[in-house]
C-alpha cells in the first residue's frame, strides 16, 4: 500500500473502485482506496474522501440523498449517483470502534462480481479479483445492489438517456 498525498494524486477518479474505512494505531481512522487491483492509504475518513469525490464530481450528497431516498423510497444508505456508469453502494466493513466511528465504506456497483456468505455475513468479490468482507447479511447487500440498478434507471430517466 502507498500512502498518498492528495486524492487528487490518484490516477483519476471515475477509476476508484472502493473505499474501505481502516484503523490504523497512532493515525486513526484512515480509508483505503482501492483501484483495480492496487490499493492506496489516505490519512482522512470515509466521509471526507467521498466528499471530495462529490466535490470533484460537482455533486451535492444533500441533494442524491433526498432525490434519489424519495425516488426509492429509502432515507438511508441511499446510493451515491455520480453518473449511468458510477454508482456507489454504502457497505458496513468492520464494528464501530467509538461513538462516531465510520465503520461502513463504498464500492462502485460495476466492480462487484459476485457477493457470496463467508463467516455469517456477506462477502464481495470485484472484478480484480479481492475479497472485501462486510459485517452485513447477503439480503441487506443484494438490496443495495438492487437499489443501485434502480437509481441508475433513475438517472437515465431524469438526464433522457
Amino acid at each position: 500500500m502507498k500512502e498518498v498525498e492528495t486524492m487528487k494524486s490518484l490516477l483519476k477518479y471515475y477509476k476508484i473502485d472502493a473505499l474501505i474505512p481502516v484503523y490504523i494505531n497512532g493515525i486513526g481512522n484512515c480509508t483505503e482506496i482501492i483501484i483495480n487491483d492496487e490499493s492506496h492509504m489516505k490519512s482522512k475518513t470515509v466521509e471526507t474522501c467521498i466528499k471530495n469525490l462529490a466535490d470533484y464530481y460537482n455533486i451535492s450528497l444533500y441533494h442524491n440523498r433526498i432525490n434519489y431516498g424519495q425516488e426509492l423510497g429509502i432515507t438511508n444508505k441511499v446510493p451515491i449517483v455520480i453518473n449511468e456508469n458510477l454508482i456507489y453502494i454504502y457497505i458496513n466493513v468492520r464494528k464501530p470502534m467509538f461513538d462516531h466511528d465510520s465503520a461502513y465504506g463504498y464500492i462502485n456497483y460495476y466492480t462487484i462480481d459476485d457477493v457470496f456468505e463467508q463467516n455469517n455475513y456477506a462477502a464481495i468479490k470485484m472484478k480484480c479479483g479481492r475479497v472485501i468482507q462486510t459485517r452485513q447479511s447477503i439480503n441487506v447487500t443484494k438490496k443495495s445492489m438492487l437499489y443501485a440498478r434502480l437509481a441508475k434507471d433513475i438517472y437515465k430517466e431524469k438526464n433522457h438517456l
